[in-house]
C-alpha cells in the first residue's frame, strides 16, 4: 500500500471495489463464450441512454468511436461544414475531417470552457449542416440556445458528452436537445468499463441498426444479432444466391467493438453515479475555495446557469498579469507530487494536426480560445480521490499563491 501523504497524485484515477472484481469474474466464468458482447453490453445499452434522454444506444470501444460513428450516421455531404469549438478535444475534429466535412470553429464563452452559443449563428452558411459540440471539462453550453440554432437552419446536432454523464440542464438531460450523443467511459470518466468504452445514442431504432453495422465489421446480421433479436438468416438473396445474413457485408465499417468484461466493470460503476456526482461536486468546491482566495493570480470556472453537472476536472486560467506563469504553477504542482494538464487543445486551429486542413474561423479570431491556450491548466478531480489528496493539492495552490500574495 502505498502512502497518501507522499504518493504521486495522478490525473486520472479509477476505482473500484470487490463487486467489479466480482462482475469480471462472473464474465470470465461464463464458459468459452463468455467474453462475446451479451447481457453486460445490453445492459447499459439499455440503462446509460435515458441519463442522456434518448432511447437506443449503441455501446463501443471509446467515446472517440462513438463520435465516428455519429458523424458518420449523419451521412452528410462531403464539403459541408460543421459548427465546432476551438477548445476541444482532438477526437471532435478528427471525425469531421475524415468524413471530408470543414470544420468551423466559434469561439468559447469566457471561464466556462465551452461555446459560445450567441455567436454560434454568425457563422452559419448555405454550406453548414450541423453542429458538434463537446461538453467540455463537464460543464455543458445552453443547449437549448444550440438546437434553437438548429432549428432555424435546419441543422443536425451531435452532443459530444465524453466528459460528463448524465448532466441535466434546467431539469432535463441535456442530450434530449441532440439528435445524438456519444459518450466515454474511459479511466478519468465519471464511470468507466475497466478503463475503455463509450457508446452512441439517439432515438430511433433504424439509426440504431446503422449504427449497429458500423460498430463491428458491417454484416448484415449486426442488427439482427444485437438489436432486434431475430437472430441469424441463412436464405438471404446475395447476387441470385441464397446466403448466410452472417457473411453479407453491406457497409464498410470499423470494428469498434466493445468488451464485455468491460460492461460488467461498468454495470457495476452505473450503480455508483449518483455518489461519484457527490464526491466530484465536494472536490470542486474545495479547489474553487483555494483558488478564489487569490482572484489577483487565478479566475475561476464558472458554470453554465441552470446545469446540474459533475465535472471531470478543474480548469483554471492564470491571470496575465499574476507573477508566475501557467507553467510555472504546472511545474510547482509537479515538484509537489501532483499531474495538471492544459485545458485540453486550448485552440485547436494552433496544433500541427491542423496544418494544410481546410477550416474556417471568425474573422476577428478566437480571443477567448486564444487565452486558455495560453493561460488555462486543469486538474484532475476523480471521485476517487482520498480526502488527504485534496488537501494536499489545494495546499500546494496556496503555497505558491502565498509566495506572490
Amino acid at each position: 500500500m502505498s502512502d497518501v501523504a507522499t504518493e504521486r497524485i495522478t490525473y486520472a484515477r479509477a476505482t473500484h471495489g470487490q463487486a467489479e472484481v466480482d462482475a469480471v469474474l462472473e464474465v470470465l466464468n461464463r464458459g468459452h463464450q463468455g467474453l462475446r458482447i451479451g447481457k453486460s453490453v445490453f445492459e447499459l445499452e439499455r440503462r446509460v441512454p435515458a441519463l442522456s434522454g434518448k432511447q437506443y444506444g449503441v455501446m463501443c470501444n471509446s467515446g472517440s468511436s462513438a463520435l465516428y460513428l455519429a458523424v458518420e450516421l449523419l451521412d452528410l455531404p462531403r464539403g459541408s461544414e460543421v459548427i465546432t469549438s476551438p477548445l476541444t478535444f482532438s477526437t471532435d475534429v478528427a471525425p469531421i475531417v475524415r468524413a471530408g466535412l470543414v470544420p468551423v470553429f466559434v469561439d468559447v464563452r469566457p471561464n466556462t470552457f465551452n461555446i459560445d452559443e450567441d455567436k454560434i449563428e454568425a457563422m452559419v452558411t448555405d454550406r453548414t449542416v450541423a453542429i458538434l459540440v463537446p461538453n467540455l471539462a463537464g460543464n455543458c453550453p445552453d443547449w437549448d440556445k444550440i438546437r434553437d440554432v438548429a432549428d432555424r437552419h435546419g441543422l443536425k446536432v451531435i452532443e459530444d458528452s465524453c466528459d460528463a454523464l448524465g448532466p441535466t440542464l434546467h431539469g432535463t438531460p441535456t442530450g434530449a436537445r441532440a439528435d445524438l450523443v456519444a459518450t466515454s467511459f474511459s479511466m478519468a470518466h465519471i464511470i468507466t468499463c475497466a478503463g475503455t468504452g463509450g457508446m452512441v445514442m439517439m432515438d430511433d431504432v433504424e439509426t440504431r441498426d446503422q449504427a449497429l453495422l458500423l460498430r463491428r465489421w458491417g454484416r448484415r446480421s449486426e442488427p439482427n444479432l444485437f438489436g432486434n433479436g431475430i437472430g441469424r438468416v441463412f436464405r438471404e438473396d446475395l447476387d441470385g444466391v441464397d446466403y448466410d445474413n452472417d457473411f453479407i457485408f453491406d457497409t464498410l465499417s470499423w470494428n469498434f467493438e466493445p468488451q464485455e468484461l468491460g460492461a460488467a466493470y461498468g454495470v457495476v460503476q452505473l450503480d455508483k453515479l449518483g455518489e461519484n456526482y457527490k464526491t466530484r461536486k465536494a472536490t470542486w468546491q474545495a479547489f474553487t475555495e483555494v483558488y478564489a482566495r487569490y482572484p489577483q493570480f487565478f479566475t475561476t470556472p464558472v458554470e453554465t446557469e441552470g446545469l446540474d453537472t459533475a465535472w471531470l476536472c478543474y480548469p483554471v486560467m492564470v491571470n496575465a498579469d499574476a507573477p508566475f506563469t501557467r507553467s510555472d504553477l504546472q511545474e510547482h504542482l509537479d515538484e509537489c507530487g501532483i499531474d495538471s494538464r492544459t485545458v485540453w487543445s486550448g485552440n485547436i486551429t494552433r496544433h500541427p494536426m491542423m496544418a494544410g486542413i481546410e477550416h474556417r474561423i471568425p474573422e476577428d479570431g478566437l480571443p477567448v480560445a486564444d487565452e486558455v491556450f495560453e493561460r488555462g491548466m486543469t486538474l484532475g478531480m476523480s471521485h476517487g480521490l482520498p480526502p488527504e489528496h485534496v488537501q494536499r493539492i489545494v495546499d500546494a495552490i496556496a503555497s505558491i499563491a502565498e509566495k506572490h500574495a
